[in-house]
C-alpha cells in the first residue's frame, strides 16, 4: 500500500525535509573510547540522528543515566528494528570530541525531534524540548531560537537525552510523522548568517506567490459577484485562492513547532489541492465543455476523499482518490482544450495555451523526477534552471493566459458597445431629421399644435439636461464628454495630486445606538455637507464606501496647490463636524488622512460603471486616515513637503503602518 500511494510520500517527504533537515552521515559506532569529531565541515553538520546506529540506548528510565562519567559499556547501539519494542520514556547517550578549529567558538546544538526530551551536557541539563510525562506529555519539533555553547577544549564530551516518542499506538488522521531526533552542531557564526539568508528567501519567495494569488483570487470573486453571468470568474477565482492557501501552508509547516498541528495543516493543503483541481476543470468545461454530467460526477471524488480523512481516518484511500482525481482533470482539460483548438475557437487558443503550458511543464517535472529515481536537485535547478523560475512558470502559465482571455473579452465588448453607439446616433439622427419634417408639416397648423409641438420639445430638451446632469454628478466633466464622443474612455495618470480620506470613528457602535434610519440620515447630512466643500476647494469626489469618504486634488485638471487645497477642504469638515456636535445629538467623531503622489484614474467597467482611482498613493492616503486619530488631520511625509510653508504641523515621528512598515506623519494645526 505504501508504494501506491506517494501522494502520502510526498508530504511526508516535504516535511521531513523542511521542518527536520534531514541528511545522510556517516555511521559508525559510537562510544567514550570512539567518540564523534566534530571539525564543523558541511558533510559532518549531521553528527546524531535517532535511528543511526550511533547512540547508546537503555529502555530504563534512571537520573544517573544523565552524569557524565556513567558506565554505558553494557548498552546496546540502538536499532531502527526494534523501534516498537522501545517503551514510552527511553535514555540515549552520545559521545563527542571537537577539533582545535572548533575550540573556543560559539556552537549551536540544534535539536529536532518527534517527541519530548530532556538533554544533558556533561550531566548539566542542557535543553528542554516539550515536556517528558508517561502521562500527559508534551511534544516539540524544535526550538525556534537553539541554545548555543562554548567548549574549550578538545575532549571528550558526552550527551545524554531522555526521551519520549509521539505515540505510534495513536491512530493519525493524514501523516503519521514517525519518530526521530537529531543533534546537530555548526558554527553559530555561519549558520545564523546561512539561515538568515534561506529565511529571507523562502519566506519572501513563497509569501509573494500567496499575496500575489490572493489578491487575484478576490478581484475575480467580485468580479462574479458584480457579473454572475461571467461563472468562469467564480472558478478562476477560487483558482487563485487555492494556491495562495497551499502557499501559506507551506509557510506554516516550514516554522512548525507543535508536531500536533501537522494533520491539520496538511488536512487543509489536501483541500487547497482538491479546490485547486475542481476550479480548473470547472473553469475548463465551463468555455468548452458540454457533458455538464461528468463534470459533476468527477466532482465526487474529492468529497469522497475528505469524508475518508475526517470520517473513516483513512490516508490511503483519500490519497487514491485525490490523485485519480487529479489524473482524471489533467486528462479531460487536455483533452477539451486540444478539442476545442481544432475546432479553431479563437478563447481555446488565448486560454488553452496557458493551461497546456502548466500541464507540459509538470510533465516535463514529472519525467524528471522519475529519470532522477525520484530526486531533484535543488541546487542545479530543473534542466539547468533555477527551481523558482519553473515553479513561477508553472503557477503563471494558467492566469497569464486567463488574463489574455480576459482582456480579449474585454476588447470585444467594447467593440460591441461602440458599434451599439454608432447605431444609437444612426437612429438619434434619423429621429431629429423625422421631427424636422414633422416641423415642416406643422408650420401651417392652427396655435394650439404649435403650442404642443414647442412643449413636446421643451420636454425632450428638458430629459436630455437630465441625461447630461446625472452624467456630470456620476463623471467629471472631461471624462463624460470624451465618453460621449468617443463612446469609451481610457484611463488616465496624474503625476501630482492629494488624496483625502475620511472616515467616522466608532460609527458601528454609534449606529446600534441610534438604528440605521437615523444614522442614514446623519451620514447623509454630513456627506451632502462633504460633497459642497470638495466643490468649494476644487477636490473631485470619487466615492463613499460605508462611512467613509474618498476624493481627490487635482485630477481631472491639473492643480499646483493641490496639497493646500486638500488641507483647506480638511479644515473645513473639521469645522463642520464640529458645528455639527453642537445641533445633533447624533453627531459623529471624524479622522482625516492625506497623502500626496500620483495614481491612475479612469472608469471601472462596461455596466453601472463608476470612475474611480488606483495607486499606492490612494493606499497610503487610507493609512494615513487608519493611523490618525479623532479631530485631527494626519498627513504623510509627501503632502507635508507641498505644505509646510502654509500650515503649522505637528511631528509624529515614524509610525508603523500596516504592510508598509514605518512612515513619518504629521497633524496639521489649526
Amino acid at each position: 500500500m505504501e508504494k501506491t500511494f506517494g501522494f502520502y510520500r510526498f508530504f511526508k517527504g516535504s516535511i521531513f525535509v523542511v521542518m527536520l533537515l534531514i541528511q545522510a552521515f556517516v555511521l559508525a559506532q559510537n562510544n567514550k573510547d570512539k567518540p564523534e569529531v566534530i571539525d564543523g565541515s558541511v558533510n559532518n553538520e549531521w553528527t546524531a540522528m535517532l535511528n543511526e546506529k550511533v547512540w547508546k540506548y537503555s529502555p530504563d528510565d534512571r537520573p544517573e543515566y544523565a552524569t557524565k562519567d556513567f558506565d554505558d559499556t553494557s548498552w546496546k547501539y540502538l536499532s531502527d528494528e526494534e523501534s516498537d519494542k522501545r517503551p514510552k520514556i527511553y535514555w540515549l547517550r552520545y559521545y563527542f570530541k571537537l577539533t582545535p578549529t572548533m575550540a573556543n567558538k560559539p556552537i549551536v546544538l540544534n535539536v529536532t525531534q518527534n517527541g519530548a526530551s530532556e538533554i544533558y551536557l556533561d550531566g548539566k541539563k542542557f535543553e528542554t524540548l516539550g515536556k517528558v510525562d508517561a502521562k500527559k506529555p508534551v511534544y516539540q519539533i524544535r526550538k525556534t531560537i537553539p541554545n548555543i555553547i562554548t567548549i574549550s577544549d578538545t575532549l571528550t564530551h558526552v550527551v545524554a537525552v531522555r526521551f519520549q516518542e509521539v505515540n505510534k499506538n495513536e491512530k493519525r488522521a493524514i501523516v503519521n510523522f514517525g519518530s526521530g531526533f537529531s543533534l546537530f552542531f555548526s558554527d553559530a557564526n555561519e549558520l545564523v548568517a546561512k539561515k538568515m539568508k534561506e529565511n529571507k528567501t523562502f519566506f519572501s519567495f513563497t509569501m509573494l506567490i500567496s499575496g500575489i494569488f490572493l489578491a487575484l483570487g478576490f478581484i475575480h470573486l467580485l468580479l462574479f459577484l458584480f457579473y454572475r453571468k461571467a461563472i468562469y470568474n467564480l472558478y478562476f477565482g477560487i483558482y487563485n485562492l487555492s494556491i495562495a492557501v497551499m502557499s501559506y501552508l507551506v509557510v506554516l509547516l516550514y516554522q512548525i513547532e507543535d508536531p500536533n498541528k501537522i494533520n491539520d495543516y496538511v488536512f487543509w493543503f489536501y483541500v487547497s489541492f482538491a479546490a485547486f483541481c475542481f476550479s480548473l476543470t470547472a473553469f475548463v468545461n465551463s468555455l468548452f465543455g458540454k457533458k455538464i454530467r461528468r463534470f459533476y460526477i468527477s466532482s465526487i471524488f474529492p468529497v469522497v476523499g475528505i469524508i475518508c480523512l475526517v470520517v473513516l481516518k483513512d490516508p490511503n484511500w483519500a490519497g487514491l482518490l485525490l490523485i485519480s482525481y487529479m489524473v482524471f482533470v489533467g486528462f479531460e482539460s487536455f483533452i477539451l482544450i486540444v478539442r476545442a483548438m481544432l475546432r479553431k475557437e479563437k478563447s481555446a487558443f488565448i486560454v488553452g495555451g496557458g493551461i497546456l503550458v502548466f500541464f507540459g511543464v509538470i510533465v516535463i517535472f514529472i519525467i524528471g523526477l522519475f529519470l532522477g529515481g525520484g530526486n531533484y536537485n535543488f541546487s542545479t535547478g530543473f534542466l539547468g534552471v533555477n527551481y523558482k523560475y519553473v515553479i513561477l512558470l508553472i503557477l503563471f502559465s494558467f492566469p497569464i493566459s486567463i488574463s489574455a482571455y480576459l482582456g480579449w473579452q474585454f476588447a470585444a465588448t467594447n467593440v460591441g458597445l461602440t458599434k451599439q453607439l454608432v447605431e444609437v446616433n444612426r437612429l438619434s439622427d434619423l429621429t431629429i431629421k423625422q421631427e424636422q419634417e414633422k416641423q415642416n408639416i406643422l408650420q401651417n397648423q392652427n396655435e394650439i399644435l404649435e403650442k404642443q409641438v414647442e412643449e413636446r420639445t421643451a420636454e425632450l430638451q428638458l430629459e436630455k439636461q437630465k441625461s447630461e446632469n446625472l452624467l456630470l454628478n456620476i463623471l467629471p466633466e472631461e471624462v463624460a464628454e470624451e465618453l460621449k464622443e468617443k463612446g469609451s474612455s481610457k484611463a488616465h495618470f496624474y503625476d501630482e495630486v492629494s488624496v483625502l480620506f475620511t472616515d467616522f470613528v466608532s460609527f458601528t457602535k454609534k449606529s446600534e445606538e441610534i438604528g440605521p434610519e437615523a444614522m442614514l440620515k446623519e451620514l447623509n447630512e454630513c456627506f451632502t455637507a462633504f460633497d459642497m466643500i470638495m466643490e468649494k476647494h476644487n477636490l473631485e469626489k470619487i466615492k463613499t464606501i460605508g462611512d467613509a469618504y474618498l476624493a481627490v486634488s487635482g485630477l481631472p485638471q491639473e492643480d499646483p496647490r493641490h496639497a493646500q487645497n486638500a488641507v483647506l477642504a480638511a479644515f473645513d469638515i473639521l469645522n463642520f463636524i464640529e458645528n455639527r456636535k453642537k445641533e445633533s445629538q447624533h453627531a459623529l467623531d471624524i479622522r482625516i488622512g492625506i497623502n500626496s503622489g500620483s495614481l491612475i484614474a479612469g472608469i471601472i467597467g462596461v455596466k453601472k460603471f463608476a470612475y474611480d482611482i488606483w495607486g499606492d498613493t490612494v493606499n497610503t492616503a487610507a493609512r494615513m486616515e487608519q493611523s490618525g486619530e479623532k479631530g485631527k488631520i494626519n498627513i504623510s511625509k509627501n503632502t507635508y513637503e507641498l505644505v509646510k510653508e502654509d500650515f503649522a504641523t505637528t511631528y509624529r515621528g515614524q509610525i508603523s503602518v500596516k504592510g508598509k512598515g514605518e512612515m513619518e506623519m504629521y497633524f496639521v494645526e489649526a
